[in-house]
This record gives C-alpha cells, sequence and structure tokens, in this order.
C-alpha cells in the first residue's frame, strides 16, 4: 500500500475543515441534534469561524512546498487528536450521539492519515545506512 505524502494528508484535513464549517454553519441545527451537547447557535458559528480561518491559513500556505505541508500536517494532528477525544468522550457517555460519533470518526481518520505521512520518508531524503 502506498503512504500518503504530507500533501495529501493537509488536504484530507482541508476537507474536513471544509465539512466542518458547513456542518456547523448552515446544517449546525440539525448536526448538533445528535451531539449530547445541543444546539448552541453563538459556540457553532464560532466553530464556523474557526474552520473558515483554518482553510483561508492553508490556503496561504499551500504554495509553500512540502515542509510547510508538513508543520501543517502536524499542526492538525494535534487538532484532530484533542478533538477526536473531546467528541468520543462525549459518544462515550451518549452512545445514541451519531454526531460525536460522526466526529471521533472523522478526526481518527485525520491522525491515521497524518501520522503514515508524517512517517514515510522525505522524498529526496537518503536511506539510512544500513552497514
Amino acid at each position: 500500500m502506498r503512504r500518503s505524502s504530507v500533501r495529501t494528508a493537509r488536504n484530507v484535513w482541508v476537507a474536513g475543515f471544509t465539512l466542518a464549517a458547513v456542518l456547523q454553519g448552515v446544517f449546525g441545527r440539525r448536526f448538533a441534534r445528535g451531539t449530547t451537547w445541543g444546539r448552541n447557535a453563538g459556540w457553532q458559528r464560532e466553530i464556523t469561524v474557526w474552520n473558515v480561518g483554518t482553510l483561508v491559513t492553508a490556503a496561504g500556505l499551500a504554495g509553500l512546498g512540502p515542509e510547510a505541508d508538513r508543520a501543517q500536517v502536524r499542526g492538525f494532528a494535534v487538532l484532530s487528536t484533542l478533538f477526536g477525544l473531546n467528541h468520543l468522550a462525549a459518544a462515550v457517555r451518549a452512545p445514541r450521539s451519531g454526531s460525536n460519533w460522526f466526529g471521533a470518526g472523522l478526526n481518527a481518520v485525520g491522525i491515521a492519515v497524518g501520522v503514515a505521512a508524517l512517517a514515510a520518508p522525505r522524498p529526496g531524503a537518503r536511506a539510512p545506512d544500513r552497514r
């Protein structure tokens, strides 16, 4: 199986941030019904704003190459770990909270793709000397 590149991992998170912005900004009431937290329009707007700001930042860094992608992936992995744990804790407390399971699952996908990309050898890097 081919490991994902840091660009691919970064793009997975960009897709996730886009999805989160749409879910919270456009379908916030519906998404909230499936959480243990319920609807809070103010916080859901804040989440949308945060995701849009992250997307703008990612777009601004997109042309800076693989090291910028790698730095973003490291940061996004930390965020997904924390967001995913938050969703997982809520889902465990209320097993029928489908939106919390969905959030935990998507963050886990981001972490898996990101860790795999960060573990892959950097393009152009020399293989370790195994004498």
